[in-house]
């Protein structure tokens, strides 16, 4: 399995980047987690529509899901060029597919024309979908909505835990315990403004990931301007392991240990 980052942004994109977006590829094809502003175009430059198995929303956040709506109208010109038949999966937390109605009721009543283009599914935290040849689970984490955590697994038993926006919790550790590699948000500077937004400290990830005893840590879902060195530096105090920094374009394998 291999992580492409498209984005890494929040809560707005700088210029010539965008926020958060990361492609999941196997041998036989790829699927979008997140799919936040700008997170298409540059989607775009590496990928055909024609392939992608998939899209997975952890929460609806702007950040995380804005580009679904020029995405929708990407796939249908995908669909009148033959690129593709068949609609895409879009797989959305328990509530998501009647909030995303509702604003593309808002938009100029497109509901149908996405209906055309996206194969709607809904999860929660007891639910296991696959997508080609992955496994796909989504424990409930720490955001003050429904917000959810993306396990992957892969053919090879190789495991990625993505923590979505998050702060610290009491099970938060479990969801990810032993994971190959865990893609961590660590957005904010303190830990009281994790508790007050929802969202983790560098600090944080770096226990985060000792506690779940992973084996790469990748932190992400930087405001622009962030330093992300000293990011990745804070993070080392709390973790021995392999950290980086999420790199746009930047390609990382994960295998099991």
């Amino acid at each position: 399995m291999r992580l492409r980052v498209i984005g890494r942004s929040s809560p707005y994109a700088g210029p010539g980047d965008a926020t958060v977006g990361y492609v999941i590829e196997g041998e036989d094809g790829h699927f979008l987690l997140e799919c936040g502003t700008g997170v298409v175009a540059k989607y775009l430059e590496h990928y055909s529509l024609a392939d992608l198995k998939g899209i997975v929303v952890s929460h609806l956040h702007p950040d995380h899901s804005a580009d679904l709506f020029p995405l929708g109208f990407a796939i249908k010109h995908a669909v009148m060029q033959g690129l593709r038949q068949n609609r895409v999966p879009l797989f959305l937390p328990s509530g998501g597919v009647d909030t995303f109605s509702v604003a593309l009721k808002a938009f100029g009543d497109l509901g149908a024309h996405y209906s055309e283009v996206f194969a709607y599914e809904e999860y929660d935290d007891k639910s296991r979908v696959a997508i080609g040849g992955w496994s796909i689970h989504f424990p409930k984490v720490y955001h003050g909505m429904n917000g959810h955590g993306v396990v992957i697994e892969g053919e090879q038993g190789e495991r990625l835990g993505y923590t979505g926006d998050t702060k610290m919790g009491g099970n938060l550790a479990s969801f990810f315990q032993g994971n190959d590699l865990l893609l961590c948000e660590a957005t904010v500077e303190t830990a009281e403004q994790g508790e007050a937004t929802g969202h983790l400290t560098a600090e944080q990830a770096g226990e985060l990931a000792t506690v779940a005893q992973v084996s790469q840590l990748v932190l992400t879902h930087f405001l622009p301007g962030t330093d992300v060195e000293e990011k990745q530096r804070l993070a080392a105090m709390h973790f021995p392991g392999s950290i980086a920094t999420a790199e746009v374009g930047k390609v990382y394998s994960i295998r099991a240990q």
